[in-house]
């Protein structure tokens, strides 16, 4: 192989790889049932989780209904992330076609926010698929 076409495969390796575990490792929080506690102020788990979906009254008492893309926990992106990269690395980034696409797949949370008088979260119910 000729210098210029192994600078040239260098390129292109370094552009394909990679793709998956950037799609891995910038995934935003994971979201348990414990993430959002009772007493948690509503400016708060707006600034969190951003404008919910649906904001109704229900007995007098705001309700707000929150749809989340699921993230990853912070060793689940160091596992997932740096298994992604060596498999590129070690397939020369063949395995980008598959990963890619696999990783770029995002998971949905439900989950319904009621506020008591002071605009502070009063139940948190989580809606299951």
């Amino acid at each position: 192989m000729k210098g210029s076409e192994m600078k040239y495969l260098i390129l292109v390796l370094l552009i394909t790889i990679g793709c998956s575990t950037s799609n891995i490792v910038n995934r935003g929080e994971f979201i348990t049932k414990t993430s959002v506690t009772k007493g948690l102020p509503r400016i708060d788990i707006l600034a969190r989780f951003g404008s919910p979906v649906e904001t109704s009254v229900r007995n007098g008492k705001k309700v707000d209904l929150f749809r989340i893309e699921q993230g990853e926990s912070t060793s689940g992106k160091w596992i997932k992330g740096g298994g992604t990269l060596l498999l590129a690395i070690y397939t020369l980034g063949i395995s980008e076609i598959i990963a890619n696409p696999v990783t770029k797949k995002t998971e949905m949370i439900i989950f319904e926010i009621t506020y008591d008088k002071d605009n502070k979260a009063e139940t948190i119910k989580f809606i299951e698929k």
